[in-house]
Order: structure tokens, then C-alpha cells, then sequence
């Protein structure tokens, strides 16, 4: 599913690269995307970036998250990435979601997961054709939620397997009880401080700098 890094220079991923590469980059999704609870204001997309250039590719990130946004509410404003796209073609799309998806208002689901399923492919349908990554929703400290959460984690899973589109999970690594769920815990119940985003970072990273470097530099057909 994911390419192989070309190799000439350290990096920790145990390989090596040649002359750094440009790449330009869209994260679009919800408020894990956007780092919030990170004192640093850096959160996992920034770690992504710098492990990015340990490896030789520089990448120009766009960071499309805001607080709260489902599923269905990241596709409504799926401009963002056309917009980004329309002025570099090759931009590879990344799209984080599903925990705000789970969460009940007044009673009800905010997205039951018709709707999460619906809303993917949506994106599916607009994101760039063999560009498009998906990383999975993490855990919470409520227990009722979790079980919600892995649920729709997998479903999404489902349907990115159906469509050839990578899936990166993070709910199961960050479930043990590392950086992230102490910092959730001691938190509001959903987001980290800087060492569980560092924790997110080093989940996420290698399989998606992989899928990254195996991208051709191309515009895509």
C-alpha cells in the first residue's frame, strides 16, 4: 500500500535520501488536526513536517483543522483543498476525522455512520485521484465514546480499503496508556499537551512519509 523511500542520507527511519524534495501538502479535519490543547501550538502536523525533512522531503503544509468539525462538515468546506490544489497540482491530501462524528447532541449522534461513510466518499470523490490518505480518529477518556470511536475507525477503515485509499490508525497504539491518554486524561477529556501529539506524531509518521515519498512529482491525470 505505501512506496519506499528513496535512500542516501541518515534518517530514523533507518534509510537514507537524496536531495530534499518538495512537496506540497493539505491536512484537512478537526481539531486534532489543528493541535488544540498543544501548549506549543504545534501538535502532530508539525512533528510530521520536521520527521519530514529527516528524511528529504520538505514539505509545504497547508493545516485545514478546526475545533468540532465532523465528517460531513469537512467535506461542506472541501474548497480549502480545491483551492490548494488549483495552485499546486500535485498537493497530496491528508484528512483526519471521526471523533466529533461519534459525540451526542441533544440525544442523537452528531453523524451516525451512514453519514461518516457518505461524507467519505465524498472526499473521495473530490480529493486527487492515488493523493489521498486517511488517518484514523483517537481515543478519548470516555469509555462509552471509545467504543464509538473504534467502531467508526473502522468502518472508515472499510471503506478506504474499498476504494484503494490508505488508512492510517492511531485509536489501538494510543490506547496503552503512553503520553496521550495521560495527557488526555488530565486534560478535558480529549486532547493532549505537546508529548501526546509528539506520541500521535511518531504513530502517524513513518507509514505517511512513506506514502509520501512514494509519490510521483507529477500532476496527476
Amino acid at each position: 500500500m505505501y512506496g519506499t523511500l528513496l535512500a542516501l542520507t541518515p534518517s530514523r527511519y533507518g534509510g537514507v535520501v537524496s536531495e530534499p524534495r518538495d512537496l506540497p501538502v493539505c491536512i484537512i479535519g478537526d481539531s486534532f488536526v489543528a493541535g488544540y490543547g498543544d501548549e506549543t501550538g504545534r501538535g502532530w502536523t508539525a512533528h510530521l513536517v520536521e520527521e519530514g525533512a529527516g528524511v528529504g522531503l520538505s514539505l509545504h503544509t497547508t493545516v485545514a483543522g478546526i475545533g468540532g468539525d465532523t465528517s460531513e462538515m469537512i467535506l461542506a468546506r472541501w474548497d480549502e483543498v480545491d483551492r490548494r490544489r488549483a495552485a499546486f497540482p500535485t498537493t497530496a491530501v491528508i484528512a483526519e476525522f471521526g471523533v466529533n462524528d461519534v459525540m451526542e447532541h441533544e440525544g442523537a449522534l452528531r453523524v451516525e455512520e451512514a453519514g461518516t461513510v457518505a461524507a467519505l466518499r465524498g472526499m473521495i470523490a473530490r480529493a486527487p485521484e492515488g493523493r489521498f490518505l486517511v488517518v484514523g480518529p483517537p481515543p478519548v477518556v470516555w469509555e462509552e465514546v471509545n467504543e464509538r470511536i473504534a467502531a467508526r475507525a473502522a468502518a472508515i477503515a472499510a471503506v478506504c480499503s474499498e476504494a484503494g485509499v490508505p488508512f492510517v490508525p492511531t485509536f489501538d497504539s494510543l490506547r496503552p496508556g503512553g503520553a496521550w491518554m495521560r495527557e488526555v486524561t488530565a486534560g478535558d477529556g480529549a486532547h493532549p499537551g505537546r508529548a501526546g501529539y509528539e506520541e500521535f506524531a511518531r504513530v502517524v509518521s513513518g507509514p505517511v512519509l512513506e506514502w509520501l515519498g512514494s509519490l510521483p512529482d507529477e500532476e496527476p491525470g
